[in-house]
């Protein structure tokens, strides 16, 4: 059985706009790249909703996320184990799991979890939140009236340039009066989406980083952050159209503002508006006053509230619940009673951890588990960097490992 709040499958619906793309194939769907004559295919969607002539013809360079959303309820609503409507309050143990609703109680055997992660919120942002700062998350949630307003974006990488998008694409009568867009990053920087790059989303590469010490796989996540941390091309061409139709064709109908390589250091609440500190570098700082801040600040693993009865029982390494091979936490319980998680891992199984890459292969593993059998999933050959020696990088020293990306 598959509980979810929702009656209707939403994703990402506070940050779904018009013309947000998908960052990786439509192969990545849900089940085909373990089982490609599954019915539950992107294709099979296309096919039976009588389109697919008309997607191909369409020459897409990406899926927008409008009709991949579209595609993920069609296979919500197909599925009869899935049940909307359902959200969970807390899970117990008594020898099974517990799984108290708010329509019933039902008993498990085992216990999978993917909810996925929760807004960051910078400690300089925290206790200001509301209508005027907020997470771009629920950016379409709040609809903020924005027309002559002085808007500042935090967060430069590819939920910030889409809030951009979004802010210079309104109608000329409900554009803000200026648009500061700021990252501690040194430029606007593209996703590294190449070839050798992509060989960190195949499942081979999920095994051997989860092999690695901790120290190295740090290292990794931050030396190859921008292959799944960075903005896509399509975006990046868009803003900058935007920014010379803006100074060349449409002048003075919205003053946007770039700062990279600057970070908040303060923010702090003068009465309708928010006044922030930008740092750049050791000694240069200048004041930014914006009526309204949305944070593309990215998001963070938490444990989920209705876990609190049996948190303890939990083995946690640094913010991750701890895991084996096959997704299940280490804890206390009997082995044959477990807890699987999904999209709560990078740290120990990588960059692909919370990307739609590895989302069949790891629901595969998981079910493998459960079902006690040997994968049944054709095997696929080796990465063709495969023998590249990561595994034996010197360890990094203490200044080289920072904080983050």
């Amino acid at each position: 059985m598959f509980l979810d709040r929702q009656v209707d499958f939403r994703w990402h619906a506070g940050i779904a706009f018009e013309s947000s793309e998908l960052q990786v194939s439509h192969f990545k769907d849900l089940v085909t790249l373990v089982n490609p004559r599954s019915a539950y295919t992107f294709v099979n969607y296309l096919y039976e909703n009588g389109r697919l002539y008309h997607f191909l013809n369409a020459q897409f360079e990406a899926v927008l996320r409008a009709e991949f959303e579209q595609y993920l309820n069609w296979a919500f609503h197909k599925n009869p184990f899935v049940r909307g409507g359902e959200t969970v309050r807390e899970i117990r143990f008594d020898g099974e799991f517990r799984v108290r609703t708010d329509n019933a109680v039902l008993g498990a055997r085992n216990v999978v979890v993917g909810i996925g992660k929760q807004a960051q919120i910078p400690p300089q942002f925290q206790g200001w939140t509301g209508r005027n700062l907020f997470h771009s998350s629920v950016l379409l949630h709040i609809h903020p009236e924005v027309r002559k307003k002085h808007v500042c974006v935090v967060g430069g990488g590819q939920s910030g340039a889409e809030v951009l998008l979004h802010l210079v694409g309104l109608p000329q009568e409900r554009r803000p009066q200026s648009i500061t867009w700021v990252s501690q990053r040194e430029n606007y920087l593209p996703m590294d989406n190449s070839p050798f790059t992509n060989e960190l989303f195949m499942p081979c590469f999920s095994d051997r980083f989860a092999a690695m010490s901790e120290s190295q796989r740090k290292l990794l996540l931050r030396r190859f952050g921008l292959a799944s941390d960075g903005i896509s091309e399509t975006a990046l061409r868009a803003i900058y159209q935007a920014l010379y139709r803006h100074a060349f064709l449409e002048p003075n109908q919205c003053d946007i503002t770039l700062r990279p390589g600057c970070t908040v250091s303060h923010c702090i609440n003068a009465g309708a508006s928010h006044r922030l500190t930008l740092q750049h570098g050791m000694d240069e700082v200048e004041e930014v006053t914006a009526d309204i801040v949305i944070l593309a600040t990215g998001y963070q693993n938490a444990l989920p509230d209705f876990l609190k009865p049996i948190v303890d029982r939990l083995e946690q390494i640094d913010n991750e619940l701890a895991i084996r091979e096959d997704f299940s936490v280490r804890w206390d319980g009997p082995r044959y009673r477990r807890i699987f998680v999904q999209n709560a891992s990078p740290g120990q199984r990588g960059l692909a951890d919370p990307n739609l890459s590895l989302l069949a292969w790891r629901a595969r593993r998981i079910l493998d588990s459960l079902r006690g059998r040997v994968p049944c999933a054709k095997p696929e050959h080796p990465g063709f960097i495969s023998r590249t020696s990561i595994e034996n990088w010197p360890e990094p020293v203490a200044e080289e490992m920072g904080s983050g990306i």
